[in-house]
């Protein structure tokens, strides 16, 4: 955990947003579609990331001389969040079911809302985490942004409730006439048949090379931008 332990109901919030359910994430992709109990997932993990004397700490409520233990702050925190954030979709009765990451795009396409503009920009190309892969084809979203800033535009698309992971830019190119590469790239992938059949937009089944081979087909002048 990075987060320091305080026996805390801010510390529960936190440590259950950006800690827990990241790594119950991780666990309930294996479920698939199928449904699964999140408390049972959620009371494992937290066996094994907290002792029982941690788990037993009692905590006030706020404005009252009551408290109750963290292990049942966390059991309400936990599916609380998992079903706000949309990370999971509850289903009634303690189950749960994984959000398709085909949802997830197209509420992260909800907001790309990019001028045409056949002035230079950036193309970029990004994905997230979780779907990331070493070998082979995986999604990949290939838009665009006149303002200079392709991390920003990025995070403006991403900043949705959906998104429960942060997405990751995999690479920018500068570029001339940035609408109309744009389309070349897209209407290049669509083509080879890489365009995913979802909900979301400028969605792509590819890879970083052949997407970056593209461009540099379209535009063999275009300029990668270093990635800090």
């Amino acid at each position: 955990m990075t987060i320091p332990f305080e026996p805390t109901r801010s510390y529960v919030y936190n440590a259950a947003r950006y800690e827990l359910l990241p790594r119950i994430a991780e666990i309930a992709r294996d479920f698939g579609d199928e449904p699964f109990l999140l408390r049972e997932i959620s009371k494992k993990l937290l066996a094994e990331t907290y002792s029982q004397e941690q788990l037993e700490t009692r905590i006030k409520k706020a404005k009252s001389d009551t408290t109750e233990k963290m292990s049942n702050i966390f059991g309400f925190y936990i599916p609380f969040l998992a079903e706000n954030l949309k990370v999971f979709e509850n289903l009634g009765g303690g189950r749960f079911r994984n959000i398709s990451i085909e949802e997830e795009m197209a509420e992260a396409d909800a907001v790309a809302t990019d001028i045409e503009s056949n002035d230079a920009g950036i193309v970029y190309a990004y994905s997230f985490p979780s779907i990331i892969r070493k070998d082979g084809k995986f999604p990949i979203k290939v838009g665009l942004t006149t303002t200079g800033d392709a991390d920003a535009r990025v995070i403006q698309q991403c900043k949705q409730t959906c998104c429960f992971e942060y997405p990751v830019v995999l690479k920018t190119w500068e570029v001339q006439r940035v609408a109309a590469v744009e389309d070349a790239i897209h209407a290049t992938l669509e083509a080879r048949g890489s365009k995913r059949q979802a909900p979301g937009t400028e969605w792509f089944d590819t890879t970083l090379e052949e997407v970056e081979n593209i461009v540099k087909f379209v535009q063999p002048t275009a300029q990668a931008i270093a990635r800090q």
